[in-house]
């Protein structure tokens, strides 16, 4: 059975974007990594909305997904499963 991991918090500074669990758990990518928020402006950063499985920038089409941040981030395995907390 895979782990279920909910998302209870998403923000962004100047050069992250961040994802925290309701246990705490927290992952970040930096925008340097994906070409679209590298390029994006700071309101285009901040201008996203959360959908059950990731993290949309409508302004600059770019998506992310919850798993593919903790996975990345050496914070889960393959077998849970990453989603908003709702």
């Amino acid at each position: 059975m895979k782990q279920l991991m909910k998302i209870a918090k998403v923000w962004v500074d100047d050069t992250h974007v961040y994802a925290e669990t309701t246990d705490g758990l927290r992952a970040s990518y930096a925008f340097s990594e994906w070409e679209r928020l590298a390029r994006a402006t700071d309101a285009q950063r901040h201008n996203f909305y959360l959908s059950y499985s990731g993290i949309h920038w409508p302004q600059i089409d770019e998506d992310l997904s919850f798993e593919g941040m903790f996975l990345d981030n050496h914070l889960i395995d393959s077998a849970a499963t990453v989603s908003l907390y709702k």
